[in-house]
């Protein structure tokens, strides 16, 4: 795993180098920002788990909201499920490849229930935040490639948790052609121990196909695993769903992630993207 991870650094940095960025849009910074007639097509991180690897533009304001988001596990008989309402994704634009992301647990609401449907163990209340800054390497004003880093840090600003994680994030995505895109990202996570005290790591791989259907309708079908090195748990996902661009800067979305491995959450959700 260390291998694969110093190979797509290196990879990155060399064809950073080589290919340098478009001269004309370096002076633009947060103070500065791109004018809207200069600014790149709208890329969102959401609805599938594979990260786009392209920024916002510098001086812009971008959100990413689960307007409804519910997940559902089911193990040993007890059903957990998981509400989130506004799970945001708050963007802002620093520099021609970079940018400052907080991701917002806006209202959260737990509860599992018992095989005669009692409701126990109900939680409710502000989630997490996470902090993640993602800085694309080449690709991001065209091109058949595009690949970044996004490094994050999770804060337990939640009732739940109280233990500090983080990560990084290495996206990349394939234009195929014929309106077909191909993204796929390792990310590996620094994890709190449960069953003994530090950290061990976690390790996130996903592959999304894209297509767009028209102008406005896109679709997408994804595959993801979560590799837990503590447990030595294995979770595998089937994801799909669709996006429809009412302007070039505002989108809705829904979709579905389905565990196909015994105990992996079912998830559906409803959202939106919007950039200014």
């Amino acid at each position: 795993m260390k291998k694969i991870i110093i190979l797509l650094i290196f990879a990155a940095f060399a064809h950073s180098g080589a290919f340098g960025q478009v001269a004309s849009q370096k002076k633009y910074t947060l103070f500065n920002p791109v004018p809207r007639e200069k600014m790149r097509d709208m890329s969102t991180d959401r609805p599938d788990i594979t990260e786009s690897p392209n920024s916002v533009d510098a001086g812009h304001f971008q959100i990413e909201t689960d307007i409804f988001k519910t997940s559902r596990n089911k193990t040993n008989g007890i059903i957990s499920v998981e509400n989130s309402y506004n799970l945001a994704n708050l963007k802002l634009g620093l520099a021609h490849n970079t940018d400052l992301q907080l991701v917002v647990g806006s209202y959260v609401n737990s509860y599992e229930k018992d095989a005669v449907g009692k409701k126990t163990n109900t939680n409710s209340g502000f989630g997490d935040l996470t902090i993640r800054i993602k800085h694309n390497l080449w690709g991001n004003d065209g091109g058949t490639t595009a690949f970044a880093l996004m490094p994050y840090i999770n804060l337990p600003t939640s009732k739940e948790n109280k233990n500090i994680e983080g990560g990084i994030v290495f996206p990349l995505s394939i234009d195929l052609g014929n309106d077909f895109n191909l993204g796929t990202q390792v990310q590996v996570d620094i994890l709190k121990s449960i069953q003994k005290s530090g950290y061990h790591a976690g390790l996130l791989q996903s592959v999304v196909v894209g297509k767009e259907l028209s102008k406005a309708l896109e679709t997408f079908i994804e595959s993801y695993y979560n590799y837990d090195f503590e447990d030595k748990k294995f979770d595998l996902s089937f994801n799909g769903g669709f996006g429809y661009s009412v302007t070039k800067n505002l989108k809705f979305d829904a979709g579905f992630n389905l565990g196909i491995t015994k105990n992996t959450d079912k998830v559906y959700f409803i959202g939106f993207s919007f950039r200014y």
